[in-house]
């Protein structure tokens, strides 16, 4: 049997085992033979603290030993020894050898073969991906990334018999794979129930064309404040290849020709890819040193090599705003119960600083990776992963990716979003419990809804919604009957409705009904909202009390719920004094309400000192009656060196 062997935690294991008797012993080998297994030497099969079922072990006639345990969680990290025992004379401890079982948490990176690729172009190449399979019945499964060809996949016996899974992929050289990386992904499965694991090995060939030759993205959009990489591989002639040297420098300009003395960029070593194997991706720290145009590369080093690439440039775009996210996939609709991933991608155009991904709401496992483009350009990537359910139906989910500005800048942000449809096959309805609404605005119920499968086909056009704050009701006695602009998608499911006049509506809990021409017509008497009238509340400061020394960054929060949550008619917020720069947002409650709120930022000072700086909410009427005001308000606290010699 092998000497050792590293078990995944949560997954199967094979130990590979075969053993040999005395001749006298041969005709002891019958079907009465039972394995067992223990961490001491000394044992019998009363104490043994392992015994596998006949399923586990080999066929033990033949001498063969080898036993799979699916749950590892059965062995401990320690040398186990093998007892064999018969319904006969044959009962022997294999106390000459043992295996060392070890547990690992991350399987072992898979191993390429070459480790290395170097040829030139049009050559047949055959890559070989290998991973340790410790457990036969679940070997891992082996993905190429690319797929460049026909890949055929073994599971193969090593000398001490444990097993290894091999992938070989075939492909022809191309100048396009050069400098593109080609990685091999073991995945894992667990027997416990608990995620897969992954484990990756990767090389990054280098293909010679014999020519001069280089590539690099056509266009890279740039923010104004941000660094910027620009993927680069080139080639050189055959007979150059020998110049490639340490005293290789890179230069970039945006007209031709030009040389050394007269390029516009000039980046240091450390800017540079490894000039010798070809890489000359660049990456500039401050993307103001270059210019919304077309940009060269020239390659110059102390030899004969001095050559410039004008055969392709690079595009580049200088933007404002940071570029868009996407969201695979970009609509959600499934069953609740359904396992489900989001992935957001976003462009990572500065390699060193790509952006930060957060979910919200944050559902469950995420995983962040920075992919590489076909272009060499990058992207990061962040896979949210969780269990689809009626409490998520109709909650916005969204990914916001944060832009780091390297010349001290704010930060910027891009969000992207989608609402899930979650069916859960029955009738549902969610809603918030209370709404509070002050008299002479409108009010909007936020309101989601699900249907029996059976009824699912009959949401169409002719759907209305009805509300009433007595059950039973219908179409004909309904209290609220709003007209199709004051409501949601009914065929989404969505039954938000805006009633523009609060009086319409009484202190009272309120009930929907839906009613289609068709089949369809049902009360959701599940749930109900209850309606109350009331004056306008104090917005919210946050933090309140403010303590912080002069000099420090503060960031005041002013929130103001809205009591009439029309969300046409959101309250406008006012900050006195005005101390810097201020952002406005509607933000969503759990419950689906939502509320005001701006953020002001400002650098603290002395002059603030004991100043009372206030927020002040102005709700709009609807009904003509002159609008109303609610305020809230703090002192700040701002030590400094200043007020502490005044106090002196």
């Amino acid at each position: 049997m092998p000497q050792n062997i590293n078990v995944l935690r949560g997954s199967c294991v094979t130990i590979p085992c075969s053993f040999d008797v005395e001749s006298r012993f041969e005709d002891n080998l019958d079907d009465t033979c039972k394995a067992y297994w223990s961490d001491s030497p000394l044992f019998s099969s009363r104490n043994a603290k392992l015994k596998p079922t006949k399923e586990m072990t080999g066929d033990l006639k033949k001498k063969d030993c080898t036993t799979t345990f699916n749950n590892a969680d059965f062995l401990q990290s320690t040398k186990y020894y093998f007892r064999l025992e018969c319904n006969n004379a044959l009962k022997y401890i294999f106390s000459q050898a043992g295996v060392d079982i070890s547990f690992i948490d991350v399987p072992p990176s898979p191993t390429l073969t070459p480790s290395t690729l170097e040829v030139k172009e049009g050559t047949s190449v055959s890559l070989t991906c290998s991973a340790p399979a410790p457990c036969w019945s679940h070997p891992p499964a082996l993905t190429w990334s690319p797929n460049l060809g026909q890949s055929q996949e073994t599971l193969q016996e090593n000398q001490d018999k444990t097993k290894v899974k091999t992938s070989v992929m075939n492909f022809t050289a191309s100048h396009l794979h050069h400098g593109n990386k080609i990685s091999c992904t073991a995945v894992y499965q667990k027997q416990d129930g608990s995620p897969d694991v992954t484990a990756e090995t990767s090389l990054t060939p280098d293909i010679s064309s014999g020519t001069w030759g280089i590539k690099m993205p056509q266009n890279i959009n740039v923010m104004s404040g941000t660094c910027v990489t620009i993927p680069c591989f080139f080639d050189v002639a055959s007979n150059h290849k020998i110049n490639l040297d340490d005293t290789c420098k890179a230069y970039w300009s945006d007209s031709l020709p030009f040389n050394s003395e007269n390029a516009k960029l000039k980046p240091t070593k450390d800017m540079t890819g490894d000039l010798t194997k070809k890489d000359c991706t660049t990456t500039f720290n401050n993307a103001s040193l270059l210019q919304s145009t077309k940009y060269y590369f020239r390659l110059e080093c102390d030899n004969a090599l001095k050559y410039t690439f004008s055969q392709t440039g690079v595009n580049i775009s200088s933007i404002d705003d940071p570029p868009s996210l996407t969201l695979t996939p970009s609509t959600l609709e499934v069953k609740e119960g359904t396992s489900v991933s989001l992935t957001c991608s976003a462009p990572a155009p500065c390699w060193s600083h790509p952006p930060a991904l957060t979910w919200s709401p944050n559902l469950g496992q995420s995983q962040e990776t920075l992919q590489e483009n076909q272009d060499k350009t990058k992207v990061k990537t962040s896979v949210m992963s969780f269990t689809a359910s009626h409490l998520h139906h109709g909650n916005k989910i969204s990914c916001t990716a944060v832009y780091q500005k390297q010349d001290g800048s704010p930060d910027v942000t891009a969000e992207t979003s989608l609402t899930p449809d979650i069916s859960s096959g029955t009738w549902g309805i969610k809603m918030p419990q209370n709404i509070n609404v002050m008299s002479g605005t409108c009010v909007t119920i936020p309101c989601f809804f699900d249907v029996a499968s059976n009824h699912k086909i009959n949401l169409d056009d002719t759907c209305k919604a009805y509300w009433s704050d007595s059950l039973p009701f219908n179409s004909g006695n309904a209290k609220l009957k709003p007209t199709k602009d004051m409501t949601g998608d009914l065929t989404k499911k969505d039954c938000t409705t805006t009633f523009n006049n609060a009086s319409l509506l009484q202190r009272s809990k309120y009930y929907f009904r839906l009613e289609c021409d068709n089949a369809l017509k049902y009360t959701f008497t599940q749930a109900g909202v209850d309606i109350s009238f009331i004056d306008p509340p104090s917005p919210t400061l946050i933090p309140s009390p403010l303590e912080v020394k002069e000099g420090a960054s503060v960031s005041l929060t002013c929130s103001a719920p809205a009591p009439a949550p029309c969300w046409s008619h959101p309250p406008a917020l006012t900050w006195s004094p005005n101390l810097g720069q201020s952002q406005e947002t509607l933000q969503e409650n759990q419950d689906k309400t939502k509320v005001r709120t701006s953020v002001m930022n400002f650098t603290a000072s002395h002059l603030h000192h004991g100043n009372k700086i206030s927020c002040t909410a102005v709700y709009q009427k609807q009904d003509g009656s002159p609008d109303v005001t609610a305020e809230t308000s703090l002192t700040p606290d701002i030590s400094s060196e200043f007020i502490f010699s005044l106090l002196k």
